[in-house]
């Protein structure tokens, strides 16, 4: 019996020691690792955290989403599309997708940007598919400062679960985070493979050197000059247009890089801070918006979640209803046969789909509380849509104004920094941006 037991006692301590040995194995923070030693993705309540991989810095810019409304439909809302809240949502949706890009931890900085033409070395666009308060569809594709696709247009969704705004709702907290983590890791996923071949480019050039021989760019590195050599080429074609050209798949590639101890290569490079200094100053707006309506908007889609739910499902029943040949409404039928046109049929049978979610559009929009929503989305995306507040900027100490929409200001910026370059006595440091 003494025996037994000192033998469980034995294996129990000789499993404790082994477990206590591994973990403190993998605590070592030097040397080399197994396989199954290395460090995994983190998770926190909102998403994963990554490890910084062997990269350069680069910049990432998530372009406010395309609302995809058409001015010309006046039955918008009878399809259960705001035009209020759907504005407020693309900024509001491009600023938690940077969010969730921001914790992959991988990125010098990373901006909500008011178009493509902003400087940077990747951009994810968008555009807002659907979006009922349970369903979130977005369509988007990254694309580096080449011109080249890292990923092609894809549509990403999430569907919020029954229940969810009752059982795990907190202020901040986002019914729609798993959809911004999953665009965020396919980011990753992508970021891992050029990774990769930077690692392996940096390896060779190792070689090369000791041979003699002359590097050669990793992908991110042609990215990265690329991005300052579309710039340098702005401001100075005449000096740097020939340092880089338009390839047959409409990508930029780089013939030659210019010294980078140039005096006239240095002028550029302190534009450019500007520029990024102008283009930080609408990130910072956005952030601001978002602040101020997120709550609001966390209250509306709580409100919203039931009737957009019933909708999807009495949708879904007309299918099903139809798909197995019922009679799903007999009025529509008795006026489709009594139609004298083959377009009065079609409209007479596909009113079925639209009376349920009709009905329970208009007990929604009847509250006075939704409106009263409506009305504070309505004047908060109008200033960031249709007139963003100005940006002064003070240039040797004249005030110039940017006015109009976010995009209309930074293409009117841009003209302003290229006539300032054109004259030689003006430099970037007599530039200030007066963020009022």
């Amino acid at each position: 019996m003494n025996f037994m037991a000192s033998a469980k006692y034995t294996r129990f301590a000789l499993g404790f020691v082994t477990a206590y040995f591994c973990l403190s194995v993998y605590a070592v923070p030097v040397g080399p690792k197994l396989p199954e030693e290395e460090r995994k993705p983190t998770s926190s309540s909102i998403g994963p955290t990554y490890e910084p991989l062997e990269i350069p810095d680069l910049d990432f810019a998530v372009v406010v989403f395309d609302p995809q409304l058409d001015a010309n439909d006046d039955r918008m809302r009878e399809k259960g599309v705001w035009p209020e809240v759907r504005k407020t949502e693309s900024i509001r949706s491009a600023y938690r997708v940077k969010e969730a890009i921001d914790r992959l931890n991988q990125f010098k900085q990373v901006t909500v940007a008011p178009s493509a033409a902003v400087s940077a070395d990747l951009y994810l666009r968008g555009r807002i598919l659907e979006s009922t308060s349970e369903i979130m569809k977005i369509r988007w594709n990254l694309i580096d400062a080449r011109g080249f696709e890292w990923i092609d247009w894809k549509t990403s969704d999430h569907r919020v679960a029954l229940g969810w705004h009752q059982r795990f709702y907190e202020p901040g907290k986002d019914a729609f985070q798993p959809l911004w983590n999953e665009i965020a890791r396919d980011v990753y996923d992508r970021l891992e493979y050029f990774a990769k071949n930077h690692a392996d480019t940096m390896k060779q050039n190792e070689s090369r050197n000791s041979r003699g021989r002359a590097p050669r760019l990793s992908r991110l590195e042609e990215i990265t000059h690329t991005r300052d050599l579309v710039l340098a080429r702005f401001f100075a074609p005449d000096l740097y247009g020939d340092a880089i050209r338009v390839n047959d798949r409409d990508q930029w590639t780089i013939t030659y890089l210019p010294d980078p101890t140039s005096e006239e290569w240095l002028r550029t490079q302190a534009f450019a801070r500007k520029d990024q200094e102008v283009a930080s100053l609408y990130d910072r707006h956005y952030a601001g918006f978002f602040d101020k309506v997120n709550p609001d908007y966390e209250k509306w889609l709580n409100e919203v979640f039931p009737y957009a739910r019933e909708m999807r499902l009495e949708q879904r029943r007309y299918k099903v209803e139809r798909a197995v040949g019922g009679i799903v409404l007999a009025a529509a039928a008795v006026a489709a046969a009594d139609a004298d046109s083959a377009e009065a049929r079609d409209t007479a049978l596909t009113l079925g789909t639209a009376v349920g979610g009709g009905l329970i559009l208009k007990s929604l929009m009847d509250r006075a509380d939704f409106k009263e929503n409506l009305g504070l989305f309505d004047e908060m995306s109008q200033s960031y849509h249709d007139t963003f507040a100005p940006v002064n900027l003070e240039i040797q100490g004249e005030t110039v104004t940017l006015q109009g929409k976010a995009a209309a200001q930074f293409e009117r910026w841009r003209q302003v920094v290229q006539e300032l370059y054109s004259h030689e006595q003006t430099d970037a440091f007599t530039i200030r941006v007066v963020d009022e």
